[in-house]
């Protein structure tokens, strides 16, 4: 028998009119009875699941987590945790970066994401290999010059550098080889020829001064010696011997690492070349030092830390509450006077706690002048930066703490 059109749709429209009642009708009455379900039971629509469990649906009958959200217990679906975040595993630093992991603060109670031995946090929270550390794919070594690469004696691949590249000293970047054999290179853009040949255990890096142009390749082929200081034999915006790629209120390494003004003329050689103990001789100290009366160079850690370190206590001299203090210096609401460092760095110096102010620390929109906004917004001292420490709890102040290379010609 062929039913018409006029006898078909009728029924067609009945059925979903049915439809629609039992639905409505199973919808008030669970809401009304508040059958709300933990993680694991029945359940018929979302209501019933998110209303107890936040970030949770019903899925297939039962009540499950969100996507990217994880299972705790019945009553809880945590959210990612990201490098410097609080957590309550590991799974949930996984979430956001499967090279981190939950660091406890109180054991097996809650602790923080941090990232694995040999990998490092970027500016997005997210962990990524060092060299010689595991990966699974190039896009994941982010040191310059360096690529995923399988080892035949076992079964992970390693971030290692590229060819005309070898692993520092340190290990932490990727330099250019040291070929033995002479070649005319980028003649007729420098005042001299220069060769692939140069003075080992001499590198200088963009913007210092350099005897040769084998001196400035040591570091970068592509720089030459021009004026007496190393440049890019084809500069760019991004790269040149003024804007050499480190964060400001930093001290430049001959050999092209940046390191916390904090450490030069500290006494002891934190570059690895030892350039932060150069400028450090008697009236010719080095601008990111303090200089006493007398002429000697000292870290401006010193600076008004309550101790007379100078000989002649000029490190003290401008450092009186009932005064102004030193420009390089911090001053407290009540006029006290410490070192720069002390501001927002955790630890209150302040009589008045003022040092630590978190609407100044954490919830400022913008920071007073001359200290560092973090990417995440805090304020730190510039004393945190390249100070191989996340003083941020994002790492934004360790991630530019090397001379960039040159754009090839």
């Amino acid at each position: 028998m062929v039913l018409s059109s006029k006898s078909y749709l009728p029924k067609v429209v009945e059925q979903l009119v049915l439809f629609v009642v039992i639905w409505t009708h199973l919808t008030l009455r669970a809401l009304c009875e508040n059958k709300t379900s933990l993680l694991g039971f029945e359940c018929t629509m979302n209501d019933q699941c998110n209303m107890k469990v936040p970030n949770s649906h019903c899925d297939s009958g039962e009540c499950r987590c969100l996507p990217n959200f994880l299972p705790m217990r019945i009553d809880k679906c945590l959210p990612a945790a990201k490098v410097g975040e609080f957590c309550l595993n590991d799974e949930q630093c996984h979430l956001a970066s499967k090279y981190s992991f939950c660091n406890y603060i109180i054991p097996w109670i809650y602790g923080k994401c941090e990232c694995l031995n040999g990998y490092l946090a970027k500016n997005d929270h997210r962990c990524f290999p060092e060299l010689n550390s595991t990966c699974e794919n190039d896009e994941e070594c982010v040191t310059h010059a360096s690529f995923c690469k399988h080892r035949n004696t076992s079964h992970n691949s390693v971030c290692s550098c590229t060819d005309g590249f070898m692993m520092s000293t340190n290990g932490i970047s990727c330099e250019p080889l040291i070929k033995e054999e002479n070649e005319e290179l980028f003649q007729n853009k420098t005042d001299e020829v220069i060769t692939k040949k140069r003075a080992p255990h001499h590198k200088v890096s963009l913007g210092k001064p350099c005897d040769s142009s084998g001196q400035c390749q040591a570091r970068d082929l592509h720089s030459a010696c021009i004026s007496g200081v190393c440049e890019c034999v084809s500069k760019s915006s991004r790269c040149n011997a003024e804007f050499t790629g480190c964060l400001n209120n930093t001290f430049q390494c001959t050999s092209g690492h940046c390191i916390s003004w904090y450490f030069v003329c500290d006494g002891l050689n934190n570059c690895p070349d030892g350039s932060d103990e150069d400028n450090c001789e008697p009236k010719r100290c080095s601008k990111e030092a303090f200089q006493c009366d007398d002429g000697a160079c000292l870290s401006r850690s010193v600076l008004c830390n309550g101790i007379q370190e100078c000989q002649d206590g000029s490190d003290e001299f401008h450092c009186n509450k009932d005064g102004s203090c030193d420009h390089r210096a911090f001053q407290c609401d009540n006029g006290q006077c410490l070192p720069e460092y002390a501001f927002c760095n955790v630890i209150t110096d302040c009589e008045d706690e003022s040092d630590e102010n978190p609407e100044v620390c954490t919830h400022a929109d913008t920071c007073p002048s001359g200290v560092f906004q973090c990417n995440n917004g805090h304020c730190r001292s510039t004393a945190i930066l390249c100070s191989g420490q996340d003083g941020c709890a994002d790492s934004s102040d360790e991630d530019r703490c090397e001379v960039c290379y040159c754009d090839k010609p």
